[in-house]
């Protein structure tokens, strides 16, 4: 089995995560290591799959702005 050191979490997520745990009856290693193995789990096939999924709710191409409209939508 493989290990892993994930450093740099904000003190909100990281305190988030230690009440999700805690309201489950688990342990913070416990619900981190059950969220990674969630993600984990996700094939190639099932990305592509909701990849597709999502691009379908978008038809057509977006047409691409000028460098002008561009400009104009940050002022």
């Amino acid at each position: 089995m493989g290990q892993i050191l994930v450093r740099n979490i904000s003190d909100a997520a990281l305190n988030t995560l230690r009440d999700k745990a805690k309201a489950s009856g688990q342990s913070l290693e416990g619900l981190v290591r059950q969220l990674i193995e969630q993600e984990g789990a996700v094939s190639r096939d099932a990305m592509i799959a909701e990849f597709r999924r999502i691009r379908a709710m978008t038809p057509g191409t977006v047409p691409s702005m000028s460098s002008d409209e561009y400009r104009e939508g940050l002022e």
